[in-house]
């Protein structure tokens, strides 16, 4: 009796597992790569987060004596980069534009956008790189502030719309790269993300929610067409482009953003001091939050029924 031969893979299956084995190997090599500018934001965030409210404790509240019941030590610290429709438009004060994204309300606000960063942060600098996650981070953060300033009248901050724009970039890279990728990574980054991010801009649409919903969404759709017009390095993997990391025109852009990152900065640390140095002078600058400023709690409460 003969022995039966031992079966073996067809040309199609051999491929399809060879590729599978490839998708493997490039994304692996990807994640492994170290990652330092997501922890540098996600740091400057938490240190200036901590400053204004101990700015605001020991400088505003106990030296100046400010009794601002509908705004905490940290907002009333933070007001001076925040988004103020009026100090933008009408004093051109385009630097809060990206001040804004470094500004948190509360200990809520911060864990929140913080923990955003720390899971997303680092897979966008892992697959696109540094200058392009700069363009993504700080565009959607410009983009974001720039559509809220547009649609939405009222006093915000925070780093949502700049995260928004990183989720905008994770899901086209899911669903541009998904012959790149491993199914399960494919479907995770799209199908698996959708129901987050209409479950996050939904409930910013009812009132009991003190969302942007205009940076919100300004920022998702800033991350997804920069996405779309960028290469990941999925389609450069292993070639010379790879290597060279990103084209010179990208490095400029991200070279460009630090530079109006460093001079935002430069502006809020001289509005801090304009409008700092006495109570008066906060006042003159914010004018329209004087009366709440300068309220007491009962006389607060009077003027704001609830």
């Amino acid at each position: 009796m003969s022995e039966r031969p031992a079966p073996h893979l067809k040309d199609s299956e051999a491929n399809a597992y060879f590729r599978a084995i490839n998708k493997e190997v490039a994304l692996a090599r990807i994640l492994s790569q170290p990652v330092s500018l997501t922890w540098f934001v996600l740091a400057a965030n938490i240190i200036l987060y901590i400053g204004a409210w101990t700015f605001g404790e020991f400088l505003l509240h106990q030296h100046y004596n400010f009794e601002a019941w509908a705004l905490n030590v940290g907002q009333l610290a933070f007001y001076t980069g925040m988004k103020l429709p009026e100090q933008t438009l009408e004093q051109h004060q385009w630097w809060r534009l990206l001040t804004s994204a470094f500004v948190h309300m509360d200990i809520t606000h911060i864990l929140f956008n913080g923990y955003g960063l720390y899971t997303i942060g680092p897979l966008i600098e892992r697959f696109y790189g540094k200058a392009r996650w700069i363009i993504f981070y700080f565009g959607s953060a410009i983009l974001s502030a720039l559509a809220s300033l547009l649609l939405n009248d009222a006093v915000s901050g925070g780093a949502s719309g700049a995260l928004y724009g990183l989720v905008g970039v994770m899901l086209v890279l899911g669903f541009k790269y998904r012959s790149a990728l491993p199914d399960r990574v494919s479907r995770a980054l799209t199908r698996g993300m959708l129901p987050w991010v209409v479950f996050g801009i939904g409930i910013g649409f009812f009132d009991f929610m003190p969302m942007d919903n205009a940076a919100h969404i300004g920022g998702l759709l800033s991350g997804m067409v920069m996405a779309l017009m960028t290469k990941s390095k999925l389609s450069q993997h292993g070639s010379r482009a790879h290597q060279q990391g990103a084209p010179p025109v990208l490095k400029f852009m991200a070279a460009l953003l630090l530079i109006l990152s460093s001079v935002s900065a430069f502006f809020w640390a001289k509005e801090v001091h304009t409008c700092t140095e006495s109570k008066s002078a906060y006042l003159q600058c914010y004018p329209e939050i004087a009366s709440e400023v300068t309220l007491s709690r009962d006389a607060y409460m009077r003027s704001n029924p609830q």
